[in-house]
């Protein structure tokens, strides 16, 4: 419904909601874009996928991503350690020092203690 609403807001935009592992080798990963929102989603991906999907903008474009994000790999495994029992193994966290190692602009707004916006602008 979120992108039927959406859509009629603006008419223009392509909006996609889906696996990105369904689509893998689709348009979506082949196609660039002005502008993507991505909201803990791109925590499924590996680090070198993270950095494949963000290269998908285009010149002057705008990637806003919200995501479970920590400035440093220390910050990242004392909440692992203090979330244990609620900590899954299976997504791959943002960490910012990291990433910006590909991405220099990299803007990153700590939100909670595991969340954060980080905003690259190609």
């Amino acid at each position: 419904r979120m992108i039927e609403l959406a859509q009629k807001k603006m008419p223009n935009a392509h909006l996609y909601q889906g696996d990105f592992f369904q689509r893998a080798g689709e348009s979506l990963f082949t196609d660039t874009y002005d502008f993507i929102i991505a909201t803990y989603s791109l925590h499924h991906l590996t680090d070198d996928e993270k950095i494949q999907f963000i290269q998908l903008l285009k010149e002057g474009g705008c990637i806003l991503i919200g995501d479970v994000a920590f400035q440093t790999r220390s910050d990242l495994e004392k909440c692992n350690k203090e979330n244990k029992d609620g900590w899954d193994e299976d997504e791959i966290y943002f960490v910012v020092d990291e990433l910006r190692k590909a991405f220099p602009k990299l803007e990153f707004t700590q939100v909670s203690y595991c969340t954060g916006l980080l905003v690259i602008k190609k």
